[in-house]
């Protein structure tokens, strides 16, 4: 039977550790925090990551270092942060096509809703149905009626498994409409395919400047709500189309981060993407400021992943 001596040594070193976890789980963060951005370094999720974490790293008190991973369409980058240690120190900026159109269409090797967890949404740039400002189209109901009676049109889009692309086709085969699918290596490629006359329309984002110097008309956009730049031009469901394309930029971390520690990144991060400075940078990215908590993200990943499988399984046929 152990001595009183033995038991308050016992005691105490029992008491130690439990003091050290606490004091440990309070310190956080203690260390620099990895925030992976899944695409090559300059483009706007790029640009908007690494001002988000600057600002982001005074509330921390620790560098936020980026992590370019591009390749695979984001699906790289997902995979090795869904396998990433669940402490806290590892991000992804990610974007809707990597969160939910390719684990839609194919196996990934995560799965967004069980492998990861949301922290917040903080941008998502509408992406619009665009055509040239001297072309003969000024609505998209006289664009489908023009594919419908025999007009071969070609659209531009950011990939061929883009879930703008997947849309539109999906837009084609509601209406009986012709149209043929040029894809491109990123939304810039298409764009400037548009610009150029090489292709009729474009399914991009960032056109705000385009529209409003009068190079581009914008017919209609694939998001859930109207783009406020822009409010009278319509949505593709208000335009009577049951086909949406919302967007998101996200940060997630993997799943079994403590409520603590998330909490603690969602503060910061949100504090400093609700900040004057993070809008103008954004403004100048042609990029809006849309903020979302974890669980309204999660619930827009649910539902796009759901409707893209159907819409997926829709076009094998």
């Amino acid at each position: 039977m152990p001595s009183l001596r033995n038991r308050w040594v016992y005691f105490f070193c029992a008491l130690f550790i439990m003091l050290a976890s606490a004091a440990g789980a309070n310190d956080y963060p203690v260390r620099p925090i990895t925030l992976v951005v899944p695409y090559g370094a300059g483009g706007t999720t790029d640009i908007s990551a690494r001002q988000l974490a600057r600002l982001a790293e005074p509330l921390l008190g620790q560098p936020v270092v980026i992590e370019n991973r591009p390749g695979g369409g984001g699906v790289n980058a997902m995979r090795t942060v869904s396998r990433a240690a669940p402490d806290g120190y590892t991000l992804i900026a990610t974007t809707s096509s990597p969160s939910f159109v390719a684990p839609a269409l194919r196996d990934t090797g995560y799965d967004t809703l069980k492998d990861f967890t949301p922290i917040l949404n903080y941008s998502g740039p509408w992406h619009g149905v665009l055509v040239n400002a001297d072309s003969p189209y000024h609505t998209l109901a006289e664009l489908l009626d023009a594919a419908r009676d025999g007009a071969r049109l070609t659209y531009a889009t950011a990939g061929a498994l883009s879930g703008a692309r997947l849309a539109f086709t999906q837009l084609g085969r509601d209406t009986d409409a012709r149209l043929q699918h040029v894809p491109f290596d990123g939304a810039a490629g298409a764009t400037a395919a548009l610009l150029g006359h090489h292709v009729d329309i474009a399914l991009v984002p960032a056109y705000r400047d385009l529209v409003k110097s009068d190079q581009l008309r914008l017919l209609a956009v694939l998001d859930d709500q109207p783009d406020p730049d822009f409010p009278e031009v319509p949505t593709l469901e208000q335009s009577g189309h049951d086909i949406q394309f919302p967007s998101i930029v996200a940060l997630m971390v993997p799943h079994g981060v403590s409520a603590e520690r998330a909490e603690t990144l969602r503060a910061a991060f949100s504090q400093a993407a609700s900040s004057p400075e993070f809008a103008t940078v954004m403004n100048k990215l042609n990029q809006p400021v849309r903020l979302l908590p974890g669980d309204e993200v999660e619930a827009v990943i649910e539902k796009n992943l759901a409707a893209y499988h159907q819409l997926a399984e829709t076009l094998k046929r």
